[in-house]
């Protein structure tokens, strides 16, 4: 009898251990969040305080009577609701064309057979090694000579031709990889031609990695500076980065402001990957099994 209990005790044991590494565990992640939190929780009570809370600095961390009125003092700093006009226009169009680009080159990557396939997915790859710099004066005079400077096009036009897609295309070849081949082959026998395989299977299939795909170009076209700062010479153009840094420029003294427009620009971005987060995982968890 005393042989029987052992087995149960030890399964105890172990499972109490279990329990006690996954608290401490729990623990360390918590602390570790905590350091990853702090920013914004400084941006978010530096926006509450008054100037005078401002200028006793870290001896009033916290403020006395939370100031909600510096956002909409600072949406009224700058047109604000111009630039982000300008910012959702650019971001709308530059998702959907990196999407649409993204897929298709994508799918004809991993499902077609084509003469030469894999030396130009190699030399796609290679694209993603050349800096911006690199290719920045010859993409500025190419633009220039086509009378695009000054307008949006630079930003949105080469969304819908792969440019810059690169290693979102890779995302996508990977996942549409790992699809097994035999819906696509039964799809074919069935009359199916590839063009529907791609909308009616592979599309609706590949929902993670699409979502995936779209916030990545969403948070890298809604913080992009480099590009609005080069292209768009007309402040009517302007997007809230470029925005912040003229809010910069003009109120960089009252950090209060700074911070409240600081926290309004990024808010977007949590809102989606908020929503977002778990397709978001689900895309990266499943991207890349087969290569």
């Amino acid at each position: 009898m005393s042989e029987l209990m052992l087995p149960k005790q030890k399964y105890r044991s172990r499972k109490k251990r279990a329990r006690i590494v996954r608290l401490i565990l729990h623990i360390v992640l918590l602390l570790c969040s905590l350091v990853f939190v702090f920013p914004f929780l400084w941006m978010l009570v530096t926006a509450l305080k008054t100037p005078a809370e401002l200028l006793r600095g870290i001896d009033v961390f916290f403020p006395a009577k939370p100031q909600w009125s510096n956002f909409i003092d600072a949406v009224q700093k700058i047109p604000f609701f111009m630039y982000l006009k300008n910012s959702l226009i650019i971001v709308v169009l530059v998702v959907f064309g990196t999407v649409m680009s993204a897929t298709t080159a994508a799918y004809a990557f991993a499902k077609l057979r084509w003469k030469g396939r894999d030396k130009w997915f190699i030399v796609m790859l290679a694209t993603m090694m050349l800096p911006i710099q690199v290719i920045l004066i010859p993409t500025y005079v190419m633009y220039s000579w086509i009378g695009w400077l000054g307008t949006r096009l630079p930003m949105i036009v080469p969304a819908f031709f792969g440019g810059g897609a690169a290693f979102y295309i890779f995302l996508m070849r990977q996942f549409f990889k790992g699809i097994p081949k035999e819906l696509t082959e039964s799809a074919i026998i069935d009359g199916a031609n590839h063009f529907q395989i791609f909308l009616k299977i592979m599309l609706p299939l590949s929902k993670p990695a699409i979502v995936t795909v779209a916030l990545f170009t969403f948070m890298g076209t809604w913080n992009d500076y480099f590009g609005p700062l080069i292209f768009l010479s007309n402040p009517d153009h302007w997007t809230l980065a470029l925005g912040l840094r003229a809010f910069q420029t003009q109120y960089g003294g009252q950090y209060n402001l700074m911070m409240a427009a600081s926290i309004l620009i990024m808010l977007p971005t949590l809102i989606i990957f908020f929503f977002a987060q778990k397709t978001f995982i689900e895309g990266i968890k499943f991207t890349g099994i087969k290569g």
